[in-house]
C-alpha cells in the first residue's frame, strides 16, 4: 500500500487535462517603428512555432500611453483590416484565440473627457481609461455596438473549458510579452517553455493582511481561497498573516506561486537583491497600480517580478476597483487544477473588459498539461533531481486528504530519493515535529541543512530547530 501512495495521491489532484495549443493559435503584434519590438516577436514566433502570416507590424507610439483617438487609428482599426486581409480571426486560414502584444506596444489608453457616459451609468464607472489590452479583447464584439465607457462584460467570465474561451463567443485572450528590457520580454517565452518541459515545483508564498472585516475583506477572502486551491494540489504553502508586506529576510525561497498585497511599489521579500523564483513561476501582488509601469524594474509590481525571474504576472494599469480585479481563486484554479494556460485561465477570471487589466507572460504557458503518470516517467527518465518536488507534492495531496502523518512518514522514510533530499529531509523533520518524535525531527532537520544549498532553506530549517527547544 505504501509503495504505491504517491501516485494515489496525485491521480485525483493533478489536472490531465490536454489541448496541445499551438503556435498557429497566436496573432503576434509589435510596433515596427522599434527593432528590439520585432526582435521579441521574431524571439517568440520562432520558439512557439507561430506562422510568418501570424506576424503583425504596426507604427506605433513609442509611448506607454496613448490617446483613445491614437489606439483606434493607429491601432485598433489597422490591427482589425490587418487581420482581416491574413484572414486569421474567422477566417479560411485558421482561427486564432490568441494575441500577443510585444514590448513596445503601448499598455495603456488614457482618458478622453470628450466622451461622455451614457445616461444612468454609476459615477464609479464613468470612466474610459483602460489597458490596451483589455480593449483589444473587444475584437471580435467589434461588428456590435461596444460603448468604452466603464466596463463590458465578459461574456465567457467563470469558464470551465478552454475551449470555450474563443472569438467565436466574443473574446479574443490577449496578452503581452513585456517588461524592463526587450531581453527579459524574450525571458518570458523561455522561462515558460523551460517549466513545460522540466516542471513547476517549489514552494507557495501567500500574503495576506489579517483583514476580518469590512469592504477589503473581499480581497482577504479570495488570496486565503487561493492558499486553500495551492495547499489542495499539493504545494507546501506558507502563509503570512501580518499586516504588512512579507519582510527583507524572510526564509522565501523556490517560489513556484506568489499571490499577496497590499503596497504600492514592490518591498520587502521581492525587493530583495535576489528572489529564489522557481523556473516557471507565477506571481500577483493586488494592487490597483501594480501594472502601471510594467517597464520598470523597480517600481510598481510587475516590473520587478520579471526583473527578478517570474515567468507569468498580471495586473492594473489604472484604479480597477477591487470588485473588477482578476478573480485570484478561478485563476489559480484553471491554470493548476483545471490545465489551463495562462491566458485562458486569466481570461476565465476576469468578469470586466475594457478595463484595466494586463496579463504579461507566455499566453500558452500551461505549466500542468501532464498526466502524473508522464511526469513521473519524465523525471524518472532524465534521472532529473526535481523528483524530490514531484514525492513532496504527493505527500502533501495525501495528507491535505486526510492521509494519516505516521503513513506519510513511513512513506517518506521507504522513499529511494529521501535520503539525498533537503526537500525530503524538511517535510520528515516537520512530520515528526508534530508527531512528538523531537530528537528524529532535529536529525531530519539537520540532514536537510546538511544537503542544502538554499541559505534561505537553512534560515527557514534552523528556525524549526529552535522551535523544537525554545
Amino acid at each position: 500500500m505504501i509503495k504505491n501512495l504517491s501516485l494515489i495521491f496525485l491521480i485525483h489532484i493533478i489536472p490531465i487535462h490536454i489541448l496541445g495549443q499551438e503556435g498557429e493559435t497566436v496573432a503576434v503584434v509589435y510596433n515596427n517603428t522599434l527593432q528590439e519590438s520585432k526582435s521579441v516577436a521574431e524571439h517568440y514566433a520562432k520558439s512557439r512555432n507561430v506562422p510568418a502570416n501570424n506576424l503583425i507590424g504596426l507604427p506605433l507610439s513609442k509611448n506607454h500611453t496613448i490617446s483613445r483617438d491614437d489606439f483606434i487609428k493607429t491601432l485598433e482599426k489597422p490591427l482589425v483590416k490587418t487581420l482581416e486581409k491574413k484572414k486569421i480571426l474567422n477566417g479560411n486560414n485558421g482561427t486564432i484565440r490568441y494575441l500577443l502584444l510585444c514590448w513596445g506596444v503601448p499598455f495603456r489608453v488614457d482618458k478622453d473627457n470628450s466622451i461622455k457616459p451614457p445616461t444612468g451609468t454609476p459615477a464609479a464607472l464613468q470612466r474610459n481609461e483602460a489597458s490596451v489590452d483589455s480593449e483589444l479583447a473587444l475584437i471580435p464584439q467589434l461588428n456590435k455596438k461596444t460603448e468604452r465607457t466603464g466596463i463590458i462584460n465578459n461574456p465567457v467570465f467563470n469558464a470551465k473549458t478552454p475551449e470555450s474561451i474563443s472569438p467565436k463567443n466574443g473574446l479574443l485572450m490577449v496578452a503581452r510579452l513585456d517588461g524592463p528590457s526587450p531581453a527579459l520580454a524574450k525571458k518570458l517565452v523561455d522561462r515558460a517553455i523551460a517549466a513545460e518541459k522540466k516542471g513547476l515545483w517549489g514552494r507557495a508564498y501567500i500574503d495576506l493582511r489579517g483583514i476580518n472585516s469590512g469592504a477589503l475583506k473581499l480581497g482577504e477572502d479570495r488570496l486565503q481561497q487561493v492558499a486553500e486551491i495551492i495547499s489542495r494540489s499539493g504545494f507546501t504553502t506558507v502563509i503570512d498573516k501580518e499586516p504588512t508586506t512579507i519582510p527583507i529576510g524572510f526564509p522565501g525561497d523556490r517560489i513556484a506561486f506568489y499571490a499577496g498585497w497590499y503596497g504600492i511599489n514592490v518591498e520587502g521579500l521581492f525587493a530583495e537583491e535576489t528572489v529564489d523564483f522557481a523556473t516557471g513561476a507565477i506571481a500577483y501582488h493586488l494592487h490597483s497600480y501594480n501594472g502601471s509601469m510594467i517597464r520598470d524594474a523597480y517600481s510598481r509590481w510587475i516590473g520587478p517580478f520579471i526583473n527578478k525571474g517570474a515567468t507569468a504576472t498580471f495586473g492594473s494599469v489604472f484604479e480597477p476597483y477591487l470588485e473588477l480585479t482578476p478573480n485570484q481563486p478561478i485563476f489559480f484554479a484553471r491554470i493548476i487544477q483545471s490545465g489551463f494556460t495562462f491566458a485562458e485561465a486569466g481570461y476565465a477570471a476576469t468578469r470586466a473588459l475594457s478595463w484595466q487589466t494586463v496579463f504579461v507572460g507566455d499566453p500558452l504557458y500551461r505549466p500542468f498539461g501532464k498526466t502524473p503518470q508522464e511526469v513521473e516517467s519524465n523525471l524518472i527518465k532524465t534521472e532529473s533531481s526535481d523528483i524530490e518536488w514531484f514525492r513532496l507534492l504527493a505527500i502533501n495531496q495525501g495528507l491535505k486528504g486526510g492521509a494519516p502523518k505516521e503513513t506519510a512518514i513511513l512513506h517518506l522514510e521507504q522513499l529511494k530519493e529521501s535520503s539525498k533530499s533537503s526537500i525530503l529531509q524538511e517535510k520528515l523533520g516537520e512530520l515528526y515535529a508534530d508527531t512528538g518524535k523531537k530528537l528524529k525531527a532535529e536529525n531530519a532537520f539537520r540532514n536537510a541543512i546538511n544537503l542544502s544549498k538554499s541559505i534561505k532553506q537553512k534560515q527557514r530549517i534552523n528556525i524549526a530547530i529552535k522551535q523544537l527547544n525554545p
